[in-house]
């Protein structure tokens, strides 16, 4: 991570995981926040058949999901939890296959006006091994970020 990202004092794992309970979808997919703290947060979706496509992979839109909560969560220790997705792209690498979705992402760089994160996505296996299958990057603005946005 690069610079000092200074946590607010508001947040804490328990905080978090009420805040996702706040949203109806992240309720719909079951998602949790399973670590949470020092400008990186950890969230987390059992893989069952309704978050499948039609090949058998978890969907490509729970892997966005994933990804954008997770930036968010991670941007909410340097910005405060009053934020918004700026932006975010996400590069599929492989398949999801497996018992566990896990999303980890970090703050790369934050500012007063935008906190730039980077996610990976991993799937866990029966085994417990964690297989890369995508990589998220995006930029988190606050909700009273002025017009223009960036630095």
């Amino acid at each position: 991570m690069a610079g000092a990202v200074q946590e607010s004092a508001a947040l804490d794992l328990v905080a978090a995981q009420q805040g996702l309970d706040a949203q109806p979808f992240s309720r719909l997919v079951q998602a949790r926040i399973t670590e949470f703290g020092g400008g990186a947060a950890t969230l987390e979706i059992d893989i069952r058949d309704e978050l499948l496509q039609q090949h058998g992979f978890v969907h490509g839109g729970v892997l966005s999901y994933a990804a954008d909560n997770t930036l968010t969560f991670a941007a909410a220790m340097a910005l405060g939890p009053a934020i918004v997705t700026g932006g975010f792209s996400i590069q599929y690498l492989r398949p999801a296959l497996g018992r566990t979705l896990r999303a980890r992402a970090e703050v790369v760089q934050a500012g007063r006006r935008q906190a730039v994160c980077r996610c990976d996505l991993t799937v866990v296996d029966d085994a417990g091994e964690e297989s890369v299958c995508a990589v998220a990057q995006g930029t988190v603005l606050p909700l009273n970020a002025p017009a223009g946005g960036g630095e």
